[in-house]
């Protein structure tokens, strides 16, 4: 799972670089200076849109290393995982 493991490190930068592309559109679209901060409301849409976004761009890594590290069933690799989960 080590290598699946360091794909999951980019759920981070995903979310932020969203949320960052979110609020620059959002206030480019009110006509806003693109660094005016937001409200309340707008902050949770963003951060909740921006979440949903990095979750659904890396939750299939997350199936693969789970059953890497299952001790039950034996993979020769991550296309090997991929593969049979497809099935």
């Amino acid at each position: 799972g080590f290598v699946p493991g360091l794909f999951g490190t980019s759920h981070g930068a995903l979310q932020f670089m969203a949320y960052e592309d979110l609020k620059e559109r959002y206030n480019k679209y009110r006509n806003r200076v693109s660094d005016t901060k937001l409200n309340t409301v707008e902050y949770i849409v963003m951060a909740a849109v921006s979440k949903i976004f990095a979750v659904s761009a890396t939750y299939p890594y997350q199936v693969v290393r789970a059953r890497l590290q299952d001790q039950h069933n034996t993979y020769s690799g991550v296309f090997d995982v991929i593969r049979r989960t497809w099935r």
